[in-house]
């Protein structure tokens, strides 16, 4: 919770949390890109359930995460921001790794996004449950074309706003 009230503090443009996923299935992979919403997909509720874990909230906290997602305005700002990185990070992984799977960009309800002041995304990487993508985050030329593909995403993003990066 204390990276959003940083972020705050700083004044960032934007909130960008990075994450390597994990799945029951060990077959799951992929990239996926999430901006804090409301859900109805399963598969997005699931991977927020896993990600809210780690978090100190409870459930009880859960209708002052609706309130504010309700009353979030970057919610379309953040979602852009999410399609802009989710577009890149898969043109720029598909380069080298065609197997790649893109899972999309949606919204859902993440703690970590929670109170961000900016538009916000949380980026699940790959699969640490896949062994084949486990094996690739451990390259570092990996993780560099990851970091690529997100600052493509972003750069898109700011050009699109009219300041270029």
């Amino acid at each position: 919770e204390n990276r959003t009230v940083i972020a705050n503090q700083k004044r960032a443009d934007l909130f960008i949390s990075v994450h390597a996923n994990s799945n029951p299935s060990k077959k799951r992979s992929g990239v996926e890109t999430f901006f804090l919403n409301f859900s109805q997909d399963p598969s997005v509720i699931a991977t927020a359930a896993l990600e809210n874990a780690t978090s100190t909230k409870n459930l009880s906290e859960m209708r002052s995460i609706l309130e504010k997602i309700a009353k979030n305005s970057k919610v379309i700002e953040s979602k852009e921001l999410a399609n802009d990185i989710q577009k890149n990070l898969v043109l720029t992984l598909k380069k080298k790794y065609k197997d790649i799977k893109d899972l999309g960009y949606k919204g859902g309800p993440f703690w970590v996004l929670i109170g961000v002041e900016t538009p916000s995304v949380l980026v699940e990487v790959s699969y640490l449950s896949n062994a084949k993508e486990e094996t690739r985050l451990k390259n570092s030329q990996y993780r560099q074309n990851i970091a690529q593909g997100i600052y493509s995403g972003i750069k898109e993003y700011m050009n699109s706003l009219g300041k270029g990066i």
